[in-house]
Protein backbone atom coordinates (compact mmCIF):
# COMPACT_ATOMS: atom_id res chain seq x y z
CA UNK A 1 0.00 0.00 0.00
CA UNK A 2 1.18 3.80 -0.76
CA UNK A 3 2.13 5.82 2.06
CA UNK A 4 2.98 9.22 2.21
CA UNK A 5 5.92 10.44 3.94
CA UNK A 6 6.46 13.53 5.49
CA UNK A 7 9.19 13.97 2.95
CA UNK A 8 6.28 14.62 0.50
CA UNK A 9 7.01 10.97 -1.28
CA UNK A 10 4.71 8.23 -2.36
CA UNK A 11 6.22 4.93 -2.11
CA UNK A 12 4.90 1.24 -3.48
CA UNK A 13 6.60 -2.44 -3.60
CA UNK A 14 7.25 -2.97 -6.87
CA UNK A 15 8.99 -6.47 -6.21
CA UNK A 16 9.02 -8.49 -2.93
CA UNK A 17 12.11 -9.77 -1.21
CA UNK A 18 13.40 -12.97 -2.93
CA UNK A 19 16.66 -15.41 -2.57
CA UNK A 20 18.69 -16.22 -5.60
CA UNK A 21 20.04 -19.43 -5.47
CA UNK A 22 23.64 -20.15 -8.19
CA UNK A 23 24.68 -23.33 -9.72
CA UNK A 24 28.25 -23.39 -9.65
CA UNK A 25 30.39 -23.08 -12.84
CA UNK A 26 30.74 -26.31 -14.67
CA UNK A 27 34.82 -26.42 -14.77
CA UNK A 28 35.13 -25.49 -11.09
CA UNK A 29 38.31 -26.09 -9.67
CA UNK A 30 37.81 -27.05 -6.10
CA UNK A 31 40.78 -24.62 -4.55
CA UNK A 32 38.71 -21.66 -6.54
CA UNK A 33 35.46 -22.82 -5.12
CA UNK A 34 35.93 -19.36 -2.72
CA UNK A 35 35.80 -17.08 -5.85
CA UNK A 36 32.15 -17.94 -6.06
CA UNK A 37 30.98 -19.21 -2.80
CA UNK A 38 29.84 -15.75 -1.10
CA UNK A 39 27.10 -15.49 -4.63
CA UNK A 40 26.01 -19.16 -4.71
CA UNK A 41 22.82 -17.55 -2.63
CA UNK A 42 21.61 -13.77 -2.50
CA UNK A 43 18.46 -12.23 -0.90
CA UNK A 44 17.64 -9.88 -2.82
CA UNK A 45 15.55 -6.63 -1.42
CA UNK A 46 12.19 -5.79 -2.37
CA UNK A 47 11.97 -3.08 -4.90
CA UNK A 48 10.04 -0.05 -4.46
CA UNK A 49 8.67 2.60 -6.75
CA UNK A 50 8.76 6.17 -5.61
CA UNK A 51 6.80 9.11 -6.53
CA UNK A 52 8.49 12.27 -5.90
CA UNK A 53 6.69 16.09 -6.06
CA UNK A 54 8.86 19.22 -6.52
CA UNK A 55 11.81 17.92 -6.56
CA UNK A 56 14.90 19.01 -9.49
CA UNK A 57 17.02 17.02 -12.13
CA UNK A 58 19.88 18.15 -12.99
CA UNK A 59 21.44 17.34 -16.12
CA UNK A 60 24.71 15.97 -14.74
CA UNK A 61 21.90 13.40 -13.80
CA UNK A 62 21.31 14.18 -9.88
CA UNK A 63 18.36 14.56 -7.82
CA UNK A 64 18.44 17.64 -5.43
CA UNK A 65 15.37 19.38 -3.17
CA UNK A 66 15.00 21.81 -0.71
CA UNK A 67 19.13 22.16 -0.87
CA UNK A 68 19.55 18.66 -0.56
CA UNK A 69 20.88 16.11 -3.25
CA UNK A 70 18.86 13.13 -3.23
CA UNK A 71 20.27 9.60 -2.08
CA UNK A 72 18.53 7.80 -5.29
CA UNK A 73 21.01 9.51 -7.49
CA UNK A 74 23.21 7.52 -6.45
CA UNK A 75 24.07 3.62 -7.27
CA UNK A 76 25.40 3.05 -3.47
CA UNK A 77 24.72 4.94 -0.93
CA UNK A 78 28.72 5.19 0.01
CA UNK A 79 29.12 7.32 -3.44
CA UNK A 80 27.16 10.01 -1.48
CA UNK A 81 29.15 10.18 1.37
CA UNK A 82 32.11 10.32 -1.02
CA UNK A 83 30.98 13.99 -1.79
CA UNK A 84 32.60 16.62 -0.19
CA UNK A 85 30.66 19.78 1.44
CA UNK A 86 32.27 21.79 -0.64
CA UNK A 87 31.21 19.78 -4.57
CA UNK A 88 27.74 20.00 -2.86
CA UNK A 89 27.48 23.77 -2.27
CA UNK A 90 29.38 24.45 -5.71
CA UNK A 91 26.61 22.13 -7.43
CA UNK A 92 23.48 23.75 -5.68
CA UNK A 93 24.75 27.20 -6.35
CA UNK A 94 25.59 26.29 -9.79
CA UNK A 95 21.47 24.54 -10.31
CA UNK A 96 20.27 26.97 -8.31
CA UNK A 97 21.14 30.36 -9.68
CA UNK A 98 23.09 29.72 -12.97
CA UNK A 99 21.60 27.44 -15.20
CA UNK A 100 18.21 27.66 -17.45
CA UNK A 101 15.14 26.59 -15.26
CA UNK A 102 12.31 24.35 -16.98
CA UNK A 103 9.43 23.65 -15.47
CA UNK A 104 7.68 20.16 -16.14
CA UNK A 105 4.29 19.73 -15.60
CA UNK A 106 3.52 16.35 -17.21
CA UNK A 107 4.87 13.58 -15.09
CA UNK A 108 7.99 12.14 -15.89
CA UNK A 109 10.11 9.15 -14.84
CA UNK A 110 13.96 9.31 -13.95
CA UNK A 111 15.75 5.33 -14.07
CA UNK A 112 19.65 6.54 -13.58
CA UNK A 113 22.12 7.04 -11.28
CA UNK A 114 25.46 8.17 -11.32
CA UNK A 115 27.01 4.87 -13.20
CA UNK A 116 24.51 4.29 -15.44
CA UNK A 117 25.75 5.37 -18.41
CA UNK A 118 28.70 2.65 -19.01
CA UNK A 119 27.48 0.09 -21.01
CA UNK A 120 26.81 -2.83 -18.30
CA UNK A 121 25.04 -0.73 -15.85
CA UNK A 122 22.73 0.74 -18.69
CA UNK A 123 21.46 -2.41 -20.01
CA UNK A 124 21.45 -4.54 -17.06
CA UNK A 125 20.64 -2.00 -14.01
CA UNK A 126 18.77 0.51 -15.91
CA UNK A 127 17.09 -0.76 -18.18
CA UNK A 128 15.32 -3.48 -15.94
CA UNK A 129 14.41 -0.26 -13.58
CA UNK A 130 12.63 1.03 -16.94
CA UNK A 131 11.35 -2.26 -17.74
CA UNK A 132 9.47 -2.51 -14.47
CA UNK A 133 7.75 0.20 -15.40
CA UNK A 134 7.18 -0.06 -19.06
CA UNK A 135 2.96 -0.31 -18.71
CA UNK A 136 3.24 3.08 -17.29
CA UNK A 137 5.15 5.00 -19.57
CA UNK A 138 2.53 6.07 -22.34
CA UNK A 139 1.48 8.58 -19.70
CA UNK A 140 5.07 9.39 -19.32
CA UNK A 141 8.13 11.18 -20.24
CA UNK A 142 11.61 9.70 -19.70
CA UNK A 143 13.84 12.05 -18.60
CA UNK A 144 17.54 11.84 -18.97
CA UNK A 145 21.10 13.61 -18.42
CA UNK A 146 22.17 15.25 -21.55
CA UNK A 147 25.58 12.73 -21.93
CA UNK A 148 23.17 9.75 -23.04
CA UNK A 149 21.74 11.65 -25.67
CA UNK A 150 25.43 10.90 -27.24
CA UNK A 151 25.22 7.39 -26.77
CA UNK A 152 24.39 4.92 -29.52
CA UNK A 153 23.38 2.08 -27.37
CA UNK A 154 21.38 4.14 -25.14
CA UNK A 155 18.98 5.37 -28.27
CA UNK A 156 18.92 2.34 -30.01
CA UNK A 157 18.04 0.00 -26.75
CA UNK A 158 15.08 2.61 -25.48
CA UNK A 159 13.65 2.08 -28.77
CA UNK A 160 12.18 -1.71 -28.24
CA UNK A 161 10.33 0.37 -25.38
CA UNK A 162 8.53 2.45 -27.90
CA UNK A 163 8.31 5.33 -25.45
CA UNK A 164 5.90 7.62 -25.83
CA UNK A 165 8.65 10.82 -25.12
CA UNK A 166 12.18 11.05 -24.16
CA UNK A 167 13.32 14.35 -23.04
CA UNK A 168 17.17 15.19 -22.64
CA UNK A 169 18.40 17.48 -19.99
CA UNK A 170 20.50 20.29 -21.56
CA UNK A 171 24.25 20.99 -20.35
CA UNK A 172 22.95 24.29 -18.75
CA UNK A 173 19.38 23.26 -18.08
CA UNK A 174 17.92 21.93 -14.85
CA UNK A 175 14.44 20.79 -15.00
CA UNK A 176 11.53 21.31 -12.13
CA UNK A 177 9.55 18.28 -12.14
CA UNK A 178 6.11 18.44 -10.30
CA UNK A 179 5.57 14.84 -10.39
CA UNK A 180 8.72 12.56 -10.88
CA UNK A 181 8.35 8.45 -10.95
CA UNK A 182 11.32 6.80 -9.99
CA UNK A 183 11.67 2.69 -9.46
CA UNK A 184 14.45 1.78 -7.89
CA UNK A 185 16.96 -1.12 -9.04
CA UNK A 186 15.08 -4.13 -9.11
CA UNK A 187 18.39 -6.20 -7.79
CA UNK A 188 21.43 -4.45 -6.35
CA UNK A 189 24.02 -3.69 -8.95
CA UNK A 190 25.35 -7.23 -10.15
CA UNK A 191 23.09 -9.56 -8.44
CA UNK A 192 20.19 -9.52 -11.28
CA UNK A 193 16.48 -10.48 -11.11
CA UNK A 194 15.65 -13.43 -12.97
CA UNK A 195 12.12 -12.77 -14.42
CA UNK A 196 13.39 -9.03 -15.37
CA UNK A 197 16.53 -9.58 -17.19
CA UNK A 198 15.15 -12.61 -19.11
CA UNK A 199 11.82 -10.99 -20.36
CA UNK A 200 14.32 -8.16 -20.94
CA UNK A 201 16.44 -10.14 -23.57
CA UNK A 202 13.33 -11.38 -25.25
CA UNK A 203 12.34 -7.60 -25.65
CA UNK A 204 15.66 -6.77 -26.83
CA UNK A 205 16.13 -9.83 -29.01
CA UNK A 206 13.13 -9.86 -30.70
CA UNK A 207 13.36 -6.44 -31.69
CA UNK A 208 17.21 -6.83 -33.21
CA UNK A 209 17.51 -10.54 -33.21
CA UNK A 210 18.84 -12.56 -36.02
CA UNK A 211 19.02 -11.11 -39.54
CA UNK A 212 20.66 -12.57 -42.80
CA UNK A 213 23.97 -11.62 -43.02
CA UNK A 214 27.24 -13.05 -41.11
CA UNK A 215 26.29 -15.57 -38.26
CA UNK A 216 28.47 -17.56 -36.13
CA UNK A 217 28.18 -20.11 -33.52
CA UNK A 218 31.09 -19.24 -31.82
CA UNK A 219 32.11 -15.72 -30.78
CA UNK A 220 35.09 -13.47 -28.71
CA UNK A 221 34.40 -10.56 -27.78
CA UNK A 222 38.06 -8.32 -28.10
CA UNK A 223 38.98 -5.76 -25.77
CA UNK A 224 41.95 -4.91 -27.68
CA UNK A 225 40.22 -1.28 -27.72
CA UNK A 226 40.06 -0.78 -24.22
CA UNK A 227 41.95 1.19 -21.89
CA UNK A 228 41.96 -1.62 -19.10
CA UNK A 229 41.63 -5.19 -18.36
CA UNK A 230 43.15 -5.75 -22.30
CA UNK A 231 44.78 -9.63 -22.60
CA UNK A 232 48.47 -8.79 -22.79
CA UNK A 233 48.92 -12.11 -25.60
CA UNK A 234 45.54 -11.79 -27.05
CA UNK A 235 47.70 -12.88 -30.41
CA UNK A 236 47.95 -16.22 -28.92
CA UNK A 237 45.06 -16.18 -27.58
CA UNK A 238 43.58 -15.29 -31.22
CA UNK A 239 45.28 -18.41 -32.56
CA UNK A 240 43.59 -20.82 -29.66
CA UNK A 241 40.14 -19.52 -30.83
CA UNK A 242 40.94 -19.95 -34.50
CA UNK A 243 41.40 -23.72 -34.01
CA UNK A 244 38.05 -24.16 -32.37
CA UNK A 245 36.16 -21.55 -35.41
CA UNK A 246 35.08 -18.85 -33.16
CA UNK A 247 34.56 -15.72 -34.88
CA UNK A 248 36.82 -12.71 -33.58
CA UNK A 249 34.54 -9.56 -32.83
CA UNK A 250 35.63 -5.75 -31.90
CA UNK A 251 32.34 -4.39 -30.55
CA UNK A 252 33.50 -1.25 -31.21
CA UNK A 253 33.27 -1.79 -34.81
CA UNK A 254 29.60 -3.01 -34.55
CA UNK A 255 25.92 -1.12 -33.58
CA UNK A 256 24.06 -2.08 -31.10
CA UNK A 257 21.63 -3.78 -33.10
CA UNK A 258 24.75 -5.34 -34.90
CA UNK A 259 25.64 -6.88 -31.20
CA UNK A 260 22.61 -7.93 -30.17
CA UNK A 261 22.22 -9.94 -33.99
CA UNK A 262 25.30 -11.52 -33.41
CA UNK A 263 25.16 -12.78 -29.84
CA UNK A 264 21.35 -14.06 -30.21
CA UNK A 265 22.80 -16.89 -32.99
CA UNK A 266 25.55 -17.47 -30.95
CA UNK A 267 25.70 -20.64 -28.68
CA UNK A 268 29.16 -20.02 -27.56
CA UNK A 269 30.94 -16.57 -26.11
CA UNK A 270 34.12 -15.83 -24.62
CA UNK A 271 35.77 -12.72 -23.47
CA UNK A 272 37.35 -11.22 -20.81
CA UNK A 273 35.64 -9.35 -17.74
CA UNK A 274 34.93 -5.91 -19.05
CA UNK A 275 31.51 -4.75 -21.15
CA UNK A 276 31.90 -6.90 -24.24
CA UNK A 277 30.82 -10.01 -21.65
CA UNK A 278 27.42 -7.76 -20.89
CA UNK A 279 25.86 -8.93 -24.92
CA UNK A 280 25.42 -12.48 -22.77
CA UNK A 281 22.19 -10.94 -22.25
CA UNK A 282 21.33 -11.44 -26.38
CA UNK A 283 22.45 -15.09 -25.93
CA UNK A 284 20.25 -17.97 -25.96
CA UNK A 285 19.04 -19.63 -22.93
CA UNK A 286 21.09 -22.84 -22.75
CA UNK A 287 24.82 -21.30 -24.42
CA UNK A 288 27.29 -20.99 -22.92
CA UNK A 289 29.85 -18.50 -21.88
CA UNK A 290 33.88 -18.08 -20.44
CA UNK A 291 35.26 -15.68 -18.46
CA UNK A 292 38.75 -15.03 -18.39
CA UNK A 293 39.38 -13.03 -15.21
CA UNK A 294 42.25 -12.01 -13.00
CA UNK A 295 43.29 -14.50 -10.05
CA UNK A 296 43.17 -12.44 -7.85
CA UNK A 297 39.69 -11.46 -8.38
CA UNK A 298 37.78 -12.11 -5.13
CA UNK A 299 34.84 -9.23 -5.71
CA UNK A 300 33.47 -9.04 -9.11
CA UNK A 301 31.22 -11.51 -9.78
CA UNK A 302 28.50 -9.90 -11.86
CA UNK A 303 29.20 -12.03 -14.83
CA UNK A 304 29.04 -15.12 -13.26
CA UNK A 305 25.79 -13.82 -11.60
CA UNK A 306 24.56 -12.64 -14.64
CA UNK A 307 25.16 -15.90 -16.68
CA UNK A 308 23.11 -17.92 -14.18
CA UNK A 309 20.08 -15.17 -14.23
CA UNK A 310 19.91 -15.80 -17.86
CA UNK A 311 19.93 -19.53 -17.65
CA UNK A 312 23.63 -19.65 -19.42
CA UNK A 313 26.11 -22.02 -18.54
CA UNK A 314 29.01 -20.23 -16.88
CA UNK A 315 32.37 -21.05 -17.46
CA UNK A 316 35.57 -19.48 -16.37
CA UNK A 317 39.30 -19.42 -16.74
CA UNK A 318 41.77 -17.51 -14.06
CA UNK A 319 44.33 -15.77 -15.22
CA UNK A 320 47.85 -14.07 -14.54
CA UNK A 321 48.48 -10.05 -14.62
CA UNK A 322 51.29 -8.62 -15.90
CA UNK A 323 51.17 -5.95 -13.21
CA UNK A 324 50.73 -7.80 -9.83
CA UNK A 325 50.64 -4.60 -8.04
CA UNK A 326 47.90 -3.27 -9.89
CA UNK A 327 43.85 -4.13 -8.73
CA UNK A 328 42.03 -6.65 -10.25
CA UNK A 329 39.76 -4.05 -12.11
CA UNK A 330 42.01 -2.77 -14.22
CA UNK A 331 45.48 -5.04 -14.33
CA UNK A 332 45.79 -6.30 -17.73
CA UNK A 333 45.79 -10.27 -18.27
CA UNK A 334 48.12 -13.26 -19.50
CA UNK A 335 46.11 -16.01 -20.68
CA UNK A 336 47.44 -19.38 -20.34
CA UNK A 337 46.88 -20.95 -23.91
CA UNK A 338 47.20 -24.56 -23.30
CA UNK A 339 44.05 -24.32 -20.08
CA UNK A 340 42.27 -22.00 -22.91
CA UNK A 341 42.26 -25.04 -25.16
CA UNK A 342 41.46 -27.31 -22.30
CA UNK A 343 38.26 -25.28 -21.08
CA UNK A 344 37.16 -24.38 -24.40
CA UNK A 345 37.23 -28.18 -25.44
CA UNK A 346 34.96 -28.64 -21.65
CA UNK A 347 32.59 -26.25 -23.09
CA UNK A 348 32.22 -27.72 -26.59
CA UNK A 349 31.69 -31.10 -24.80
CA UNK A 350 29.54 -30.34 -21.48
CA UNK A 351 26.01 -30.94 -21.95
CA UNK A 352 24.36 -27.72 -22.62
CA UNK A 353 21.12 -28.34 -19.63
CA UNK A 354 23.55 -29.75 -17.06
CA UNK A 355 23.24 -28.65 -13.28
CA UNK A 356 26.66 -30.07 -11.72
CA UNK A 357 29.70 -28.89 -12.38
CA UNK A 358 33.09 -31.03 -14.01
CA UNK A 359 35.30 -30.49 -11.31
CA UNK A 360 39.26 -30.01 -12.72
CA UNK A 361 41.77 -31.62 -10.38
CA UNK A 362 44.76 -29.63 -11.76
CA UNK A 363 46.41 -27.49 -9.32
Amino acid sequence: MANLTQANLETTVLYPERVLRRKLPLNLRQAELELFNSDLEQVIPQSKLLVMHDVWASSEGLLFKVGRILPESFAAPFLLDNWKTRSRLKFLAHNYLIKKRRTIEQAAAWIVDDWSGGYYHWFVDTLPRLFSIRERMKDLVLLLPHQYEGLEFVHASLKPFALHSVEFIGKNEVYFCRKLIVPMHTAPSGAHDEEIVRRLRDLLVNSYGVRSGERSERIYISRARARKRRIVNEEQVIEVLHEFGFRIVLAEELSSAEQVQACSSARYLVSNHGAGLTNMLFLPAGSNVLELRNKNDREYNCYFNLASALALNYFYQTCETNRPEEGAHTADLIVDTQRLRENIQLMLNSHQNSDQPVFVSRP
